[in-house]
Protein backbone atom coordinates (compact mmCIF):
# COMPACT_ATOMS: atom_id res chain seq x y z
CA UNK A 1 0.00 0.00 0.00
CA UNK A 2 1.74 3.09 -1.04
CA UNK A 3 0.22 6.12 1.36
CA UNK A 4 1.44 9.94 -0.26
CA UNK A 5 1.06 12.83 2.81
CA UNK A 6 1.35 16.36 1.69
CA UNK A 7 1.75 18.95 4.00
CA UNK A 8 1.64 22.05 2.66
CA UNK A 9 1.12 25.72 3.89
CA UNK A 10 4.04 28.18 4.88
CA UNK A 11 5.94 27.11 8.08
CA UNK A 12 7.23 31.16 8.56
CA UNK A 13 3.60 31.93 8.94
CA UNK A 14 3.24 30.62 12.49
CA UNK A 15 -0.02 28.47 12.48
CA UNK A 16 -0.08 28.38 8.66
CA UNK A 17 3.11 25.32 9.18
CA UNK A 18 0.54 23.39 10.99
CA UNK A 19 0.56 21.00 7.58
CA UNK A 20 4.77 20.66 7.86
CA UNK A 21 4.58 20.00 11.41
CA UNK A 22 2.42 17.35 10.95
CA UNK A 23 3.80 16.23 8.02
CA UNK A 24 7.34 16.15 10.40
CA UNK A 25 6.00 14.11 12.92
CA UNK A 26 4.38 11.47 10.98
CA UNK A 27 7.83 10.87 9.45
CA UNK A 28 8.69 9.59 12.69
CA UNK A 29 7.31 6.56 15.57
CA UNK A 30 5.14 5.65 16.23
CA UNK A 31 3.44 6.99 12.79
CA UNK A 32 6.43 5.93 9.92
CA UNK A 33 6.82 2.29 11.65
CA UNK A 34 2.74 1.24 11.25
CA UNK A 35 2.61 2.05 7.30
CA UNK A 36 5.39 2.73 4.54
CA UNK A 37 4.57 6.92 3.94
CA UNK A 38 5.44 9.17 1.44
CA UNK A 39 5.76 12.69 2.79
CA UNK A 40 6.06 16.21 0.60
CA UNK A 41 6.42 19.20 2.00
CA UNK A 42 5.16 22.20 -0.34
CA UNK A 43 4.54 25.76 0.61
CA UNK A 44 1.86 25.05 -2.40
CA UNK A 45 0.09 22.82 -4.42
CA UNK A 46 1.33 22.57 -7.77
CA UNK A 47 0.29 20.43 -10.60
CA UNK A 48 3.41 18.17 -10.70
CA UNK A 49 2.05 16.33 -7.52
CA UNK A 50 -0.87 15.17 -9.32
CA UNK A 51 1.79 12.46 -11.09
CA UNK A 52 2.90 11.27 -7.71
CA UNK A 53 -0.73 11.41 -6.63
CA UNK A 54 -1.56 8.78 -9.23
CA UNK A 55 0.63 6.37 -7.98
CA UNK A 56 -0.39 6.16 -4.39
CA UNK A 57 -3.45 4.06 -3.05
CA UNK A 58 -4.13 6.82 -0.17
CA UNK A 59 -3.41 10.43 -0.81
CA UNK A 60 -3.57 13.09 2.50
CA UNK A 61 -3.42 16.48 2.40
CA UNK A 62 -2.80 18.59 5.55
CA UNK A 63 -3.39 22.62 5.55
CA UNK A 64 -4.44 24.85 8.01
CA UNK A 65 -7.89 27.17 7.81
CA UNK A 66 -9.00 30.44 8.25
CA UNK A 67 -12.56 29.52 9.09
CA UNK A 68 -13.73 28.38 12.04
CA UNK A 69 -12.79 28.04 15.90
CA UNK A 70 -9.01 28.37 16.23
CA UNK A 71 -7.68 24.40 16.78
CA UNK A 72 -10.90 23.10 14.99
CA UNK A 73 -9.40 19.87 13.43
CA UNK A 74 -11.97 18.79 10.13
CA UNK A 75 -11.54 16.15 7.65
CA UNK A 76 -13.20 16.04 4.24
CA UNK A 77 -12.84 13.16 1.45
CA UNK A 78 -11.93 14.93 -1.80
CA UNK A 79 -13.51 14.20 -4.77
CA UNK A 80 -12.32 15.22 -8.34
CA UNK A 81 -13.02 18.67 -9.14
CA UNK A 82 -16.23 18.69 -11.25
CA UNK A 83 -15.22 21.98 -13.31
CA UNK A 84 -12.39 21.92 -15.48
CA UNK A 85 -9.72 24.38 -14.51
CA UNK A 86 -9.09 27.78 -15.62
CA UNK A 87 -6.63 28.50 -18.15
CA UNK A 88 -3.61 28.80 -15.35
CA UNK A 89 -2.63 26.01 -13.53
CA UNK A 90 -0.03 26.83 -11.76
CA UNK A 91 -1.72 26.70 -8.23
CA UNK A 92 -4.79 24.54 -7.63
CA UNK A 93 -6.35 22.98 -4.70
CA UNK A 94 -6.89 18.89 -3.71
CA UNK A 95 -9.94 18.36 -5.94
CA UNK A 96 -8.00 19.82 -8.67
CA UNK A 97 -5.04 17.50 -8.62
CA UNK A 98 -7.43 15.04 -8.05
CA UNK A 99 -8.90 15.63 -10.89
CA UNK A 100 -5.70 16.08 -13.10
CA UNK A 101 -4.49 12.68 -11.57
CA UNK A 102 -7.69 11.00 -13.10
CA UNK A 103 -7.52 12.90 -16.56
CA UNK A 104 -3.32 12.59 -16.89
CA UNK A 105 -2.51 9.93 -15.89
CA UNK A 106 -5.49 7.42 -15.63
CA UNK A 107 -6.32 7.08 -11.68
CA UNK A 108 -7.37 8.77 -9.34
CA UNK A 109 -6.45 7.27 -5.43
CA UNK A 110 -8.93 7.61 -2.27
CA UNK A 111 -8.13 11.23 -1.10
CA UNK A 112 -8.49 13.10 2.28
CA UNK A 113 -7.76 16.64 3.36
CA UNK A 114 -7.33 17.06 7.25
CA UNK A 115 -7.02 20.96 8.37
CA UNK A 116 -6.46 22.53 11.65
CA UNK A 117 -8.05 26.42 11.89
CA UNK A 118 -5.37 28.76 12.44
CA UNK A 119 -5.01 30.74 15.52
CA UNK A 120 -2.12 32.67 14.16
CA UNK A 121 -1.02 33.74 10.92
CA UNK A 122 2.12 36.21 11.79
CA UNK A 123 5.34 35.54 11.31
CA UNK A 124 7.20 33.27 13.03
CA UNK A 125 8.28 29.60 12.75
CA UNK A 126 5.93 28.10 15.85
CA UNK A 127 2.64 27.19 15.88
CA UNK A 128 0.43 29.06 18.46
CA UNK A 129 0.19 27.14 21.69
CA UNK A 130 -4.14 26.52 20.29
CA UNK A 131 -2.67 24.87 17.00
CA UNK A 132 0.09 22.96 18.91
CA UNK A 133 -2.46 21.54 21.40
CA UNK A 134 -4.38 19.97 18.32
CA UNK A 135 -1.60 18.51 16.77
CA UNK A 136 -1.68 15.29 18.59
CA UNK A 137 -5.19 14.82 17.71
CA UNK A 138 -4.83 15.42 14.47
CA UNK A 139 -2.11 12.92 13.89
CA UNK A 140 -4.37 10.27 15.33
CA UNK A 141 -6.72 10.96 13.67
CA UNK A 142 -4.56 10.56 10.25
CA UNK A 143 -3.23 7.47 11.42
CA UNK A 144 -6.90 6.23 11.70
CA UNK A 145 -7.72 7.41 8.45
CA UNK A 146 -4.60 5.89 7.25
CA UNK A 147 -5.66 2.70 9.28
CA UNK A 148 -8.85 2.21 8.24
CA UNK A 149 -8.00 2.42 4.84
CA UNK A 150 -5.57 -0.53 5.23
CA UNK A 151 -7.66 -2.55 7.08
CA UNK A 152 -10.11 -2.11 4.04
CA UNK A 153 -7.80 -2.71 1.36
Amino acid sequence: MHVLIVGYGNPLREDDGIGWAAADALRNPPYAIRHTLTIETVHQLLPELAEQMSQADLVIFIDAAVAGAPGTIRHEVVAPLAAPPGAFSHHVGPAGLLEMAQVLYGRAPQTHLFTVTAARLGYGEALSPTAAAALPALLDQIAACIDSFAAAA
